[in-house]
């Protein structure tokens, strides 16, 4: 017995094979269960991208409704945000589910849905909690994986935004608005010698001359300007109607032109048709305006296709003529701006005016009826009397800052005269001592960062768009 013992005991010595075998047969349990449960965490990864996927949707529809129903709801309601939120909710709820099919059995609750209105940012986040079954982990006690994710998603909006274009038709505005065309001008000039302006009271006619020999007027490049402006900020809008323009030309008081209107371009009440710029000439109908030396003219009546369009009060007093009273516009352009708002909502827009003159004041007057030119001075001025030209007084326009109107104001340059002459009461003279006054005045005038030089037509259109896109960036920073 002891022989056999000895026997087997080194039969199995000498032989491996069949500890191999039991060593491989206890590995393979724990390579089955790795196996397992790299099985089940690809499941898992699987569900939670899915349910990922589904947040991110959530958010952006969140978002999405929630600013669509603020501009559905914007034009009769000033306050749209609490129903704008509980749509956004709602919706980015509805497309959580929807987006995560089969895989929304695995939720342990319903997906939260949050939405937040901060000025003009929409904020919104999708989060879920999900568990998996497991189908390996119950051999070692884990039932289920639980996933969890969120997604969020931000939208800044633009604003509603109301631009009041208060732009000088008086007479400076009608020198060519170039050298080149000044020097054409004065060669073929018909008017009295020493009318530099482009002259175009009765009798005078050097006004039909420049439009006949295509010499472009800088109320004309002005005209362009806004020409050009109403094509950009078409392609800049990203809402429904976002933004209205009106233009406000002025002499001795500020009249409508074009009353305020998302009409931009296309259709003839627009204000791009009403400039009426014809490339090939440089002329607009908007140089119609240029002072006639009629202090009886609406500049509505110069528009044959004017409409009104908002609640702003109506002109009482016509452009009048003969001088340039910059101390009565910004009152005028105030009055037609009836509420400041925060460009929040179709009811609550934000102003800007942009001024666009030489700054050069002329207190003097003229009377149609009796061809007086009351106001005039003469040159030099008597102490104690303030003389008929010269720079503008920016105090006028703190009253219009200080109810939230950003002013945006643009310098045309006004020439001073190399030979002045005693022409008209020596007006060269007193615009040659003002000249230097106007650009300190004019930045005065302008709210910070909103001042702007333009001389020739390109620097015109270009200035124009400027100070728009510098309006549409300020709005969209400020909250």
């Amino acid at each position: 017995m002891k022989s056999l013992s000895n026997t087997l005991r080194k039969s199995f010595a000498a032989d491996k094979r069949g500890s191999v075998a039991i060593l491989m047969g206890l590995s393979i349990i724990p390579l089955m269960l790795g196996a397992g449960v790299a099985a089940d965490y690809a499941v898992t990864q699987s569900v939670r991208a899915r349910l990922d996927a589904a947040a991110d949707a959530a958010a952006l529809a969140a978002i999405k409704t929630t600013q669509a129903t603020i501009i559905a709801l914007g034009s009769s309601n000033p306050n749209p945000g609490p129903q704008a939120i509980a749509a956004g909710v709602a919706q980015g709820g509805k497309l959580f589910l929807a987006q995560a099919g089969r895989n929304g059995a695995n939720l342990t609750a319903a997906p939260t849905v949050t939405v937040t209105i901060n000025g003009q940012t929409i904020s919104a986040s999708a989060s879920y909690s999900a568990a998996v079954a497991s189908n390996f982990g119950t051999l070692v006690g884990v039932d289920t994986l639980n996933v969890q994710g969120a997604a969020t998603a931000t939208l800044t909006a633009g604003k509603y935004l109301d631009f009041y274009l208060l732009l000088d038709v008086s007479a400076s505005m009608g020198l060519p608005s170039t050298p080149t065309g000044q020097s054409a001008l004065a060669a073929i000039n018909p008017d009295a010698a020493g009318c530099f302006f482009a002259c175009h009271f009765s009798g005078d006619q050097s006004y039909n001359t420049a439009r006949a020999n295509n010499i472009q007027l800088r109320i004309d490049a002005v005209g362009a300007g806004v020409a050009a402006l109403m094509g950009q900020a078409q392609q800049t809008q990203t809402l429904p109607n976002q933004y209205r323009v009106g233009v406000y030309p002025f002499i001795t008081d500020a009249n409508t032109f074009v009353d305020l209107t998302s009409d931009l371009t296309g259709d003839a009440y627009s204000v791009a048709s009403a400039i009426n710029y014809n490339a090939n000439t440089g002329s607009t109908s908007f140089g119609a305006l240029l002072d006639t030396g009629d202090d009886t003219v609406f500049a509505s009546s110069l528009n044959p296709h004017y409409r009104v369009t908002s609640n702003a009060p109506a002109d009482t007093l016509p452009l009048g003529a003969g001088g340039t009273h910059i101390e009565n516009v910004f009152n005028d352009i105030s009055a037609k701006i009836v509420s400041v708002g925060n460009g929040s909502s179709p009811l609550s827009t934000q102003p800007f005016v942009f001024f666009v003159s030489d700054g050069m004041e002329d207190s003097q007057y003229y009377v149609t009826a009796t061809g007086q030119w009351p106001g005039v001075t003469p040159y030099p001025t008597p102490n104690g009397q303030t003389v008929s030209i010269r720079a503008m007084d920016p105090s006028v326009c703190a009253a219009l800052k200080a109810r939230g109107v950003t002013v945006a104001v643009m310098q045309i340059p006004y020439p001073p005269f190399a030979s002045p002459t005693n022409y008209a009461n020596s007006e060269d003279y007193k615009v040659n001592d003002a000249e230097p006054n106007l650009s300190p005045a004019m930045q005065a005038c302008a709210s910070p960062g909103f001042f702007t030089l333009a001389s020739s037509p390109e620097e015109i259109t270009a200035g124009i768009q400027k100070l728009f896109l510098q309006a549409v960036q300020q709005a969209r920073l400020t909250q």
